[in-house]
């Protein structure tokens, strides 16, 4: 490997560090629900609400403005500026003494971390030739699911160490466990930050920049529309995860009276181990049936993935036992947070290098609004139709909502087959090697997709 190759991949892992970071920041809170409610007196419905509205809306709000800069300024500054905010932000979290004061910091988390997926794809898009950049871009993503589903492991550990410290604070006073739990997991993407601005260099465009940083509402219209509509049909899947991901840790201390260390670790190691599985494997898979001319593979694979992980979500849901409910959590996650990865890959794949950023923010808008602010709180709300049940109320809510949301997010995959594969062979790049051969009579495959003859010999 090359050293030009080498500092391509070490701007994929720095990258995908600072994902690793905003994953665990956004997602914490779901392991302090307990000790949150205690001290600022909040109820179920509230905490639902910081763990998917306070965040999602505020992302969406900024993201557009955030990924179309990303299409025309400087991108790895955007970055570090967009680290310090969210840093800041989930520090600040740990001297929060009120629900509203909560939600502004939460608020300031989702204005940082807006801008960090847009300009990291874009960045990896002008890093490397078109071959190799979906999987560049699934390691990426695999990183973001491995915080993800790592902050639980990192929180439960915090706690358990925050539980033997006792700082005190000029003014503020001793802290408790959960103040410092935000501290602890606020400060690396600070530190990331700098290491960033000092190592990492802002790679040439591949195209000339956005000559203007207003929007062009490109996600708007035909052909583009359809790469936005595809990750809110993945996003309508990904609700279930939010939603166990959010609850899980407390429907354990509830229902099987685990502590907080024990059930964020069980969770977060099984969701580890699933996610990052499932992130690599199912952009692979699609990739191969590519090579072989099914150029709708992106979304046979949305499809399946979430037809697949729906009843083994519904039997965790409805487990009687502790292990029961892990194991078939863990295996259904395999299938459903592989469906959410493969949207990220389809951005190379169909949408041109002055577009990404904003198309990528769009999208993720769609999904955020979807996934994040309906998953915690349709749970939640779910539960409550079985009144009475007790603990069970969010087992059972959980499992309510993956039977409805993965067969929903299931077919619209497919009524989007067709229009994707359209626009990946109308306007897709060269990005994947290999022979193809079409399997489809309707479905040739796209000049930009072969291999140029002197690239085959």
């Amino acid at each position: 490997m090359d050293r030009l190759a080498w500092r391509s991949w070490y701007a994929v892992g720095l990258l995908g560090a600072l994902f690793i970071i905003a994953a665990v920041d956004r997602l914490i809170l779901g392991l302090l629900v307990e000790p949150l409610q205690q001290d600022l007196h909040i109820d179920d419905t509230q905490m639902s609400l910081l763990m998917g509205a306070a965040f999602a809306i505020f992302y969406a709000i900024v993201g557009l403005p955030l990924g179309r800069l990303a299409d025309s300024a400087n991108r790895k500054r955007l970055i570090v500026v967009s680290a310090l905010v969210w840093g800041a932000c989930t520090l600040g979290s740990g001297l929060a003494n009120r629900f509203w004061l909560l939600c502004a910091l939460r608020f300031g988390v989702a204005v940082g971390e807006a801008a960090l997926t847009p300009a990291s794809i874009s960045m990896i898009a002008d890093l490397f030739p078109p071959q190799t950049r979906g999987r560049a871009t699934s390691i990426y993503v695999a990183l973001g699911t491995f915080g993800a589903t790592g902050a639980y492991i990192v929180g439960a550990l915090a706690v358990d160490v925050a539980r033997s410290l006792h700082v005190v604070l000029p003014v503020v006073g001793a802290l408790r466990p959960w103040q410092l739990v935000f501290m602890a997991v606020g400060a690396p993407a600070v530190m990331l930050a700098a290491l960033l601005a000092l190592t990492l260099r802002e790679p040439a465009r591949e195209s000339p920049p956005a000559a203007s940083a207003a929007l062009t509402f490109a996600w708007l219209k035909p052909p583009y529309l359809t790469v936005f509509l595809v990750f809110v049909a993945a996003a309508i899947g990904q609700v279930i995860v939010y939603g166990l991901g959010g609850w899980g840790p407390t429907y354990l201390i509830r229902q099987f009276h685990w502590d907080a260390g024990a059930a964020g670790i069980a969770i977060g190691a099984g969701s580890m181990a699933a996610g990052v599985t499932g992130v690599l494997a199912a952009p692979a898979l699609a990739e191969r049936w590519m090579r072989r001319g099914r150029t709708d593979a992106p979304m046979l694979v949305v499809a399946a993935g979430l037809l697949a992980g729906t009843p083994l979500v519904v039997l965790c849901g409805l487990a009687s036992g502790v292990w029961g409910f892990l194991g078939f959590f863990t295996a259904g996650m395999v299938f459903i947070m592989g469906a959410g990865s493969i949207p990220y890959v389809c951005i190379h794949w169909a949408v041109p290098a002055r577009l990404r950023g904003e198309v990528l923010a769009a999208s993720l808008l769609g999904g955020a609004l979807t996934s994040l602010t309906l998953g915690p709180t349709a749970v939640v709300l779910a539960g409550r139709l079985f009144h009475g049940a007790g603990a069970s109320e969010l087992g059972r809510g959980i499992a309510l909502v993956a039977a409805v949301c993965g067969p929903l997010g299931a077919a619209c995959a497919m009524a989007l087959r067709q229009p994707l594969t359209r626009l990946i062979e109308a306007h897709g790049e060269n990005m994947i090697g290999g022979e193809f051969h079409a399997t489809r009579p309707d479905a040739g495959v796209a000049p930009a997709l072969r291999p140029r003859a002197e690239e085959s010999a």
